[in-house]
């Protein structure tokens, strides 16, 4: 993971295809690991299938989906014989790691968040695991969580793949049940700042040693809220999967390293459509780094931006819950959020607002309700503070990225949501362009700066319908917010007059969360 969480875990039902140089999965939303985000992120707050075919070149592992969910899981097999896990899919950490047999947490209750519903591993029933450094294996994550333990060697077999010899982290101390299965870039490993600073080949590398793909470099399509299943693509492109053109953008080094160390892009852009207009939420002038993250479940943005997201949608920040609040009924209305890279011109991806309203739950299984009687529900976007920008899932499941970790470029178009059909092409050969990709055309007015912040030159320009839409810097008077209104009586939700709770635990999901402070609350309980 990177600054907060991360997952995504290969399907176990799924009829997963590889073939020479490819490999492609179905991947699962988990919900269990999402609403264990979301409650991690609002106590920070708080305290503040089916088979796809397969082409030469390319391995496929399919993402499996919940609608109560909002991280994906996939299947491995790791040992002799074989022992099956569920890990989530992160882009933004490097290490695939597991849980061992022997993790005291895993035989704690789920209520008191104990449990490794993914599976554990047994190392002693496994006649080619090889630990390679006792103790070695140390990750941590901003939102406090973490594990420690050995790196060790096994055979690790994935979307009918089958690696010898790959090192992995075995975790025999730490907080978290489920395994990881990070795809990031491998100067990122745990190893290197928490270690011995060595770098190991990490997944995206061995498939490429052991000859399963041509380059380090997979695309990833998470399919709509609703759906079921989606898939991670390792060594190619899936055209089928999108709308319009690829476009890529680079990819910035860190600050701080100065080395590219995660999927981190310049986002130059955010407007907001709806039935009554479009408001450009962002000046010209505009940039900032942001990381592409899968094990992310919201998005985070600036505090600004978030404010003028949130008047747009009628949205309500309730700092005792740490979470957004909208109507539900915000999801049945046509509207999107339109995120701009690369500069104009560069690839603009346009978010329904409809896969923006996630899921809000008493512990007894009712939905909480405003005053008015509306259904209440939480928003997908919260301010960042002092964290990174970050773009989780209810952006990326409108995006259909590629991630070339060779060349460090990111390519996006927008998604096709619910598409059966497959169009797979492989990259030709290590260091390969992405196949059918253009590159932003005033990528080259924006740079970074000294401190890592990207920054937008005066030369480029545009056109179009989103970029004639006026800069509203003060966020007052916004033409698109009307079109956004889900009350009966279409004004904002965040003008409802606030009522105490009537309850004193509430559920995101199935993960209950102790309020702190009670009283003066946004609803009551119907």
């Amino acid at each position: 993971m990177a600054p907060i969480f991360h997952s995504l875990v290969l399907g176990a039902s799924i009829a997963s295809l590889a073939s020479a140089n490819i490999l492609q999965m179905d991947i699962a939303r988990n919900p269990v690991a999402h609403e264990a985000q979301l409650r991690r992120r609002q106590l920070e707050n708080q305290l503040a299938s089916r088979g796809l075919e397969a082409r030469a070149g390319t391995v496929t592992a399919g993402l499996f989906n919940d609608l109560q969910a909002g991280l994906y899981e996939a299947n491995i097999t790791i040992g002799t014989p074989g022992q099956t896990l569920q890990v989530q899919i992160d882009t933004g950490s490097s290490d695939v790691w597991v849980p061992s047999s022997s993790l005291q947490i895993c035989s704690e209750p789920a209520s008191s968040g104990g449990g490794c519903d993914g599976g554990t591993f047994n190392a002693r029933a496994s006649s080619t695991f090889l630990d390679v450094e006792q103790n070695g294996f140390n990750i941590s994550y901003v939102d406090g969580t973490g594990s420690t333990g050995d790196y060790f060697q096994d055979t690790f077999a994935i979307g009918g793949a089958t690696i010898k010899s790959f090192q992995m982290g075995l975790a025999t101390d730490g907080t978290i049940g489920q395994g990881i299965m990070g795809i990031g870039y491998n100067n990122s490993e745990a190893n290197v700042d928490t270690g011995n600073g060595t770098i190991y080949a990490n997944l995206p590398n061995a498939l490429v040693d052991q000859g399963v793909i041509n380059t380090e470099a997979y695309s990833l399509w998470l399919n709509d809220l609703e759906s079921s299943t989606g898939s991670v693509l390792f060594g190619g492109i899936d055209t089928a999967k999108y709308m319009g053109n690829l476009m890529s953008v680079n990819v910035y080094a860190s600050s701080r390293s100065r080395r590219v160390t995660s999927f981190t892009v310049a986002f130059t852009s955010l407007s907001a459509t709806s039935k009554s207009g479009t408001d450009q939420l962002t000046s010209s002038s505009f940039a900032v780094p942001a990381i592409l993250d899968s094990g992310t479940t919201i998005t985070l943005l600036p505090d600004n931006l978030a404010a003028m997201v949130f008047q747009e949608l009628g949205a309500t920040y309730y700092r005792q819950l740490g979470a957004t609040i909208v109507p539900c009924a915000l999801a049945n209305v046509n509207g999107s959020l339109n995120y701009g890279f690369g500069g104009v011109g560069g690839p603009t991806i346009n978010v329904q607002v409809s896969e923006l309203v996630l899921p809000l739950t008493l512990t007894n299984g009712q939905t909480p309700k405003y005053n008015n009687g509306q259904p209440a529900c939480q928003l997908g976007i919260q301010a960042a503070g002092d964290l990174p920008i970050l773009l989780g899932d209810t952006f990326l499941r409108s995006a259909y990225v590629v991630y070339d970790l060779v060349n460090n470029r990111i390519a996006l178009a927008n998604t096709k949501f619910n598409v059966s059909s497959a169009n797979i092409v492989s990259f030709a050969s290590s260091g390969a362009p992405i196949p059918s990709a253009t590159s932003a055309p005033n990528e080259a007015a924006v740079t970074q700066t000294a401190s890592g912040i990207p920054r937008v030159g005066a030369t480029a320009t545009g056109s179009g319908a989103l970029t004639s839409a006026t800069y509203n810097p003060t966020a007052t008077g916004l033409s698109a917010a009307s079109g956004f209104a889900a009350t009966s009586t279409k004004k904002s939700a965040a003008g409802m007059h606030p009522q105490p709770f009537a309850w004193s635990r509430v559920l995101i999901g199935f993960t209950t969360l102790a309020l702190m402070g009670l009283g003066g609350g946004l609803f009551t309980l119907i």
